[in-house]
């Protein structure tokens, strides 16, 4: 099956560069922009439904591609942004004023770190893998679809996809409102997700 991952339009925790994790933001206007931008690099490639992340972020990125593309929605909890606990709503510069130790493994060596209620990258990536094997089992091999998610979410994937160290967490840029179309693949031999990527959608 080929699944198009889109992360979320712009919010303004964004701009600002807050840690938005689990937190509830709706998009600003300039993701709306950025959403319906993206809707006219979507148009005719079959795609059949939009999963989402619960988050309202997502949830109104994918109602607006709902809405052009006259596709349904279904929400999928575990596509929602990783927990960052204690620093969930906390500027880059919070961050490092009130745990300098914690900045200092996030930047350095990001799958290392340990902190209560903070998600650990590599569960991440479980979940997002998790959730592409789910998918593969229901849905046949000519099926398309979307899925609405968050940038730690995208980064862990890439990381697989590219067989890098979770490490080079920080290295992957992806901003508002890019996708990317991987088709997906269930060996019988190992069970795990096989993943090619087939197009990037990051000029909107």
């Amino acid at each position: 099956m080929r699944i198009y991952l889109i992360r979320h339009g712009e919010i303004e925790s964004n701009v600002k560069k807050i840690y938005a994790g689990t937190s509830e933001e709706s998009l600003n206007p300039n993701g709306e922009r950025q959403v319906v931008l993206l809707v006219s690099r979507l148009e005719g490639k079959g795609i059949s439904r939009i999963y989402t992340s619960p988050l309202t972020r997502a949830v109104e990125t994918a109602k607006i591609l709902s809405q052009k593309l006259k596709i349904p929605v279904i929400v999928e909890k575990e596509l929602r942004e990783i927990l960052l606990g204690p620093l969930d709503g906390l500027s880059h510069t919070q961050v490092i004023a009130q745990y300098p130790k914690v900045w200092e493994i996030w930047t350095k060596t990001p799958a290392d770190l340990r902190l209560e209620g903070m998600e650990p990258l590599e569960s991440v990536q479980q979940r997002i893998l998790s959730v592409l094997k789910k998918w593969s089992l229901s849905h046949s091999e000519e099926t398309i679809v979307a899925a609405v998610t968050h940038l730690a979410v995208l980064r862990c994937l890439l990381l697989y996809y590219q067989g890098r160290s979770l490490n080079d967490y920080r290295q992957i840029e992806i901003f508002n409102a890019n996708a990317f179309a991987f088709d997906t693949e269930l060996l019988r031999s190992d069970q795990k997700v096989h993943l090619r990527l087939v197009e990037e959608i990051r000029d909107v």
